[in-house]
């Protein structure tokens, strides 16, 4: 296991990558909210408090344990093992197709609240639902691969408050 450091580079792409995220997630009122009325609505009400508190604690810590430190790894170790177990390191391959899983598996997570909030699933809702968190999932997996957990957890927590700032000050 390595230790927990933090390094310049690393610190910069986790920024920006955290930047774009949360613009991106910001994008969701702008773009879906014109095609789907209740997006809309969602909008019109701002964050509370606790609503920042539980989107930035549980997406950023619970989430990323869940779906990066549990599934991403243990899918990496179960490919490597099954086709490549007389290789000594995992190969980057298997690492990539594990990050594109589990962010598949991290999309499709937040469909039964999508279900809960619309009523029901439309082709749309879909796209929106894999769009917005398969791309924020294949971040944090690019971090945890490169840099370590540390690095997803504080990009996922920092793109929910520039979303949330976003939906604050502007929308």
């Amino acid at each position: 296991m390595r230790p927990i450091r933090f390094e310049k580079r690393a610190v910069i792409l986790t920024a920006a990558l955290t930047l774009v995220l949360g613009v991106l997630l910001s994008s969701d009122s702008w773009i879906f909210g014109k095609l789907i009325p209740q997006i809309g609505e969602l909008y019109g009400n701002k964050p509370s408090v606790s609503t920042w508190i539980a989107s930035i604690t549980y997406g950023g810590v619970i989430e990323e344990v869940m779906m990066r430190l549990f599934v991403m790894s243990l899918t990496a170790f179960a490919l490597w093992k099954l086709f490549f177990r007389k290789k000594e390191e995992v190969p980057t391959g298997v690492l990539i197709s594990a990050n594109v899983l589990s962010a598949l598996l991290f999309a499709a997570g937040h469909l039964p609240s999508t279900i809960t909030m619309f009523g029901a699933i439309t082709p749309l809702l879909l796209f929106r639902c894999f769009l917005l968190n398969s791309v924020g999932g294949l971040c944090f997996g690019h971090l945890y691969r490169k840099y370590g957990i540390q690095y997803a957890m504080l990009s996922h927590m920092g793109a929910h408050i520039v979303w949330k700032l976003i939906w604050a000050l502007f929308i």
